[in-house]
């Protein structure tokens, strides 16, 4: 996947402010895979701005760039409803974005709905935010208020401290940072979330089962998808998505494993691989390590998360190991046709 670098506006006041920091939000849009992702240089983060909850602008109260009176510079955008963009766990649609003159501050509010299986908030695992040029950084706080999973609520990023020639009409908001899979938003455009540029999940039509004719375990999954991003979590369940290098895609099977268990102790799953043709295995991540009890309920929403290059097309063989309770691990076999 070729990674673009943000181009500086042909103007003079273009030296804005990379904003970075720990942070999430999700990133998607129409785009496919494959698509190029703008890549700013970070640099050393300056004073922390900070992301919170609150209200959105009211509707109608900005139709487009509003000046500054007695000025021509832009310190007010409205933007257009658009199909929110996805980006490591997030779906992200701006709302509007306002220029403080007097203390050089920047607050762009957008609506935030969490899709991962888990609570989660901007700035628990991901890393980099941005904005402006690659010129300048400004860093934002990474105190944000939790959103529920599967929940939308509006939220603030706030730049406290943008260059005095910040110039909101040629600003880019970029999330993630350099060598990473990016959602770059251009601020001064209304229709900013339809126009931005990111990767967004792709669903692969396809049915995973995974059959133990000796221990008896199977896994099951019908919600196989390419993600530009990576799993993160303490197990298999709870997981979230966090920034992934855009050299890579991950392949996510969200599935069930039940096991009609052959012994009093049970069965284990110890690990999970993906190995395209001719390519590298790769282990499922965050890891595997369930232990099903004797009629123990299946466990459900299990992702098994591999990391693969962005370019891998074609048939991937999956391996799953499992065993009874006091003996070795057996490998049961299965395989996906990615397009």
């Amino acid at each position: 996947m070729v990674r673009t670098r943000l181009v500086r506006a042909a103007t003079t006041a273009t030296t804005a402010a990379v904003a970075t920091a720990a942070a999430g939000l999700l990133a998607a849009c129409g785009s496919s895979l494959g698509t190029p992702n703008p890549g700013p240089v970070p640099a050393a983060a300056t004073p922390g701005a900070s992301s919170s909850i609150s209200t959105p602008v009211a509707e109608g109260t900005l139709n487009g760039p509003q000046a500054q009176a007695g000025s021509g510079a832009v310190t007010d955008m409205a933007y257009l409803p658009g199909t929110p963009v996805w980006w490591s766990g997030f779906e992200i649609e701006l709302v509007s974005a306002h220029l403080d003159t007097a203390t050089g501050g920047l607050e762009v509010q957008a609506r935030l709905t969490n899709t991962s299986p888990v609570d989660t908030n901007l700035g628990a695992t991901r890393a980099e935010i941005s904005v402006g040029s690659p010129d300048h950084v400004t860093a934002w706080d990474t105190v944000s208020d939790t959103i529920p999973h599967g929940t939308t609520l509006p939220s603030s990023l706030r730049f406290p401290s943008v260059p005095d020639d910040f110039d909101l009409s040629t600003a880019q908001l970029v999330l993630g940072g350099e060598g990473d899979h990016q959602a770059v938003f251009a601020l001064g455009d209304k229709q900013a979330t339809a126009t931005a540029v990111a990767t967004r999940p792709r669903a692969v039509p396809a049915t995973v089962v995974i059959s133990n004719a000796h221990t008896g375990a199977r896994f099951e999954s019908r919600d196989v998808s390419l993600l530009a991003a990576a799993c993160s979590g303490t197990n298999p369940v709870d997981v979230t998505y966090v920034p992934l290098a855009s050299d890579q895609l991950v392949l996510e099977l969200v599935g069930t494993i039940r096991s009609p268990s052959r012994s009093v102790g049970g069965v284990a799953a110890q690990r999970a691989t993906a190995t395209p043709a001719g390519g590298e295995e790769a282990l499922a991540e965050p890891g595997l390590g369930l232990v099903l009890g004797a009629d123990a309920p299946p466990v459900r929403r299990l992702h098994l998360c591999f990391p693969l290059p962005a370019d891998t097309h074609g048939r991937v063989d999956l391996a799953f190991d499992t065993r009874l309770v006091g003996e070795d691990f057996v490998t049961a076999t299965g395989s996906v046709q990615l397009p």
